[in-house]
């Protein structure tokens, strides 16, 4: 088979260069003729309208004028004729804005001589017309109406018609420009469409040529190269290629090549996935480590904030028993020389508050010890038992107390009594105490107060729904997907393992056998929906 490539590949590159070429020149052509028709139209709309329009514009405040001097002759009353001098000085400086706009603009002969004649009439004008001020403003009207009639009212026709010539000098000028934009707008038209033709049969004919002589030299190979590429695509790499002596430089030299390299990068994945299967064991051992660790660290929060908690009611019992012993040893020392009924009334009140303290903190100490003995020992076995919903959540609500008292945040329970699950209570607690730590952490950060609500009620037959809500600063939208997924924390690097949530959601799952949903907006605050059976799934 010949070698033909170099050939067809300098055909397409002098063929179609060609008609790049061509539409290079099409294209600076028309950018030329579109340049001429846009400096026409330029002419016209920035040179020549905007001197009509302000032509006009001059007229109008001179019509202004003219009717506000008038009013002021047959108005009575003071406040009228002050309000039309206040539209006359308004429209003079009006005026006075467009003419200097006009004597910037015009730049022929012409108008120039047209506009210097206006700016001869406009000055006697102005002159006449601060004299009728100065006659209103004495109530000179008799004086004021015959100089308006003898001199302004002149003046003013004379000014009138000068900006009609002016007006007129200008509109001629606009259709001179329009003429020659129709003009420009005719040639650039009939060029565009000369060299669009020329390209556009130019690129059929060579394009014609060049598919004639490829698809003569290709012969019946394209077919064959089109099997062959079908069945590499459907995976099969043990074909073999018929390749010729010549076929070197070959599309077909360039798929077999293709299919060799295939092979290998074949063998090579495998290699990679035998590779990433131990890797992903060992990363599922990691995973379990860095759960087990998790749970434990809860735990050992739990054990210090309640160690932390039990030291006030111990402290103020050591401390009520040291009074007693106080007091009792100076009753003693009262009863050796004799007392008096008064100060055996302050020793029994005295022995009284002590007792009083000690038991209401003995008992608050025994509140916590059997309240954290429980979450602790349901928590380290996983066995199911009937318990109250609401009895169970005052505990997990009691233990965390040292946690979150401090930042501010108040926990507000609303489940009812007589809800009995058979269910796990060690689990649950540890989903209830790791939302409440979510809220606390990630809702409320760099805030100094916040609410937390627990409610539940009876869903469907057999189901209870618990609701964990917050007013925190909620979840972005763009995070809401990803909170569940091991190892995904907005606190990476302070603290965050990225596991809280992703152990709520298979606890609830897996062990309790339920579902969990999220509803959440960016300072609208965070609701987790548990919907969990009465009975648990054994």
């Amino acid at each position: 088979m010949r070698r033909f490539h170099l050939r067809i590949g300098q055909r397409l590159a002098f063929g179609y260069g060609f008609v790049i070429v061509l539409l290079i020149a099409m294209t600076l052509m028309a950018i030329l003729l579109l340049g001429n028709l846009a400096a026409s139209t330029d002419d016209a709309l920035k040179a020549k309208y905007p001197n009509t329009q302000l032509v006009n514009d001059v007229n109008d405040e001179l019509g202004v004028i003219a009717r506000a001097m008038r009013n002021t002759l047959i108005m009575t009353e003071a406040d009228q004729v002050k309000a039309q001098l206040q539209d006359i000085q308004a429209a003079k400086a009006r005026l006075a804005a467009a003419m200097a706009q006009l004597d910037r603009r015009i730049d022929d002969a012409k108008g120039h001589d047209i506009l210097q004649q206006i700016e001869i009439i406009r000055s006697a004008y102005l002159v006449n017309q601060e004299e009728f001020i100065e006659l209103l403003s004495q109530h000179r009207l008799g004086e004021a109406k015959n100089l308006l009639l003898v001199d302004l009212h002149p003046y003013q026709n004379d000014f009138f018609s000068a900006l009609a010539r002016l007006r007129r000098h200008e509109s001629a000028l606009m259709d001179q420009a329009r003429d020659r934009v129709a003009s420009t707008n005719q040639t650039a038209r009939r060029a565009l469409l000369a060299l669009t033709a020329v390209a556009a049969a130019l690129s059929v004919a060579i394009t014609a040529a060049l598919s004639r002589s490829l698809l003569r030299q290709l012969g019946g190979e394209p077919d064959y190269a089109t099997e062959i590429a079908e069945r590499i695509a459907a995976g099969d790499l043990s074909s073999p290629i018929a390749l010729g002596p010549r076929d070197q430089g070959s599309l077909l030299f360039a798929m077999k090549t293709m299919q060799v390299r295939l092979e290998e990068r074949n063998a090579a994945l495998q290699r990679a996935n035998g590779e990433l299967a131990a890797s992903l064991d060992a990363l599922g051992r990691t995973q379990e480590d860095l759960v087990r660790s998790e749970k434990l660290a809860a735990l050992g929060s739990l054990v210090a904030g309640v160690a932390h908690e039990l030291n006030t009611p111990i402290g103020n019992g050591l401390l009520a028993a040291s009074s007693l012993v106080d007091h009792t040893e100076a009753f003693t020392a009262a009863c050796a020389r004799g007392i008096k009924r008064s100060e055996l009334e302050n020793h029994i009140d005295s022995i009284t508050r002590a007792g009083d303290i000690l038991m209401r903190n003995l008992s608050r100490s025994i509140d916590l010890v059997a309240s954290f003995k429980q979450v602790a020992v349901d928590r380290q076995s996983s066995q199911g038992r009937k318990f109250k919903l609401d009895e169970m959540v005052s505990g997990v609500v009691l233990t965390l107390w040292p946690t979150f008292k401090k930042s501010g945040v108040t926990v507000n329970q609303q489940v009812p009594t007589g809800i009995v699950m058979d269910s796990y209570p060690g689990p649950l607690g540890q989903v209830l105490t790791n939302l409440i730590n979510n809220a606390v952490v990630h809702g409320f950060e760099g805030r100094s107060s916040g609410n937390i609500w627990i409610a539940a009620a009876l869903a469907e037959e057999g189901w209870v729904r618990v609701d964990v809500r917050d007013d925190g600063a909620g979840i972005l939208p763009e995070h809401l997907k990803l909170i569940y997924d091991p190892f995904f924390t907005t606190r990476l690097g302070r603290g965050g393992s990225g596991l809280g949530l992703n152990i709520v959601y298979n606890i609830v799952h897996g062990i309790l056998g339920g579902r969990i949903a999220v509803h959440s907006a960016p300072g609208q605050g965070t609701c987790f929906t548990l919907t969990l059976p009465l009975l648990a799934p054994h």
